[in-house]
């Protein structure tokens, strides 16, 4: 056998190694993908919001496919930044209510693109669109004063204003073995100050105090659990 003859031998023993080491990564990478793969996940998130406000939701989902699931989540949403005061002639909100909060009910479904694995970790395209049902009642505490002391108390509240948004998360999933961690941007069309704006006092609407915020946004971060 002539020198070119070996060269040409080593050259598809070379292409063939390449080939197999190539396809047997990629089996390796698919397994390790489906290898944790189960119909159950857990998870918690954190959220800021341009409304000034912050989210914590607590959530489970059902994955009927790797890429697609359908489940719930349990939250609070909080205002940490005041945007208004209600107050008039020897009154004014507590300064604790002055900062709107609410439970929530939140059904949503999961999709995730295919993964594409880099080292130890599945990333993938992450969606999370939902509807947030709000507890559809506010209450607050109004203070009586004569100068600067409080004198009494009175309390109002409301059954009106928005208590359904629609939002979505859209983000970055990262997987290593059961364990997810998810970073993205999320909007929605509540509006943390509408059922305030239904509230009034001594003839006085509150509308006038509170902005009216009919879309926000903001960033996330959820952490996954699959069992």
């Amino acid at each position: 056998m002539g020198m070119i003859e070996k060269t040409l031998m080593n050259r598809k023993q070379l292409v063939l190694f390449l080939l197999l080491s190539i396809a047997s990564l990629m089996h390796g990478q698919n397994k390790n993908s489906d290898e944790y793969f189960t119909h159950h996940r857990a998870s918690i998130t954190g959220a800021l919001t341009t409304s000034d406000a912050y989210q914590l939701q607590f959530s489970y989902h059902y994955m009927f496919w790797k890429y697609f699931g359908v489940g719930g989540s349990f939250g609070w949403w909080k205002n940490w930044y005041e945007d208004g005061w209600a107050s008039g002639s020897n009154w004014s909100i507590n300064d604790d209510d002055n900062k709107p909060g609410n439970l929530y009910l939140r059904p949503s479904v999961m999709l995730k693109s295919p993964a594409i694995g880099i080292g130890q970790f599945a990333l993938s395209v992450y969606a999370e669109p939902g509807i947030m049902l709000n507890v559809p009642y506010q209450r607050v505490c109004i203070e009586k004063t004569t100068g600067l002391i409080v004198t009494d108390y009175d309390y109002i509240s409301t059954n009106k204003g928005q208590w359904f948004a629609m939002d979505i998360h859209l983000g970055i999933n990262a997987d290593i073995g059961p364990c997810g961690l998810s970073v993205g941007y999320l909007m929605s069309n509540l509006d943390i100050y509408s059922q305030y704006r239904h509230l009034s006092y001594d003839g006085i609407s509150f509308s006038k105090f509170y902005p009216i915020h009919p879309f926000m946004q903001g960033a996330y971060l959820t952490l996954s659990y699959n069992f």
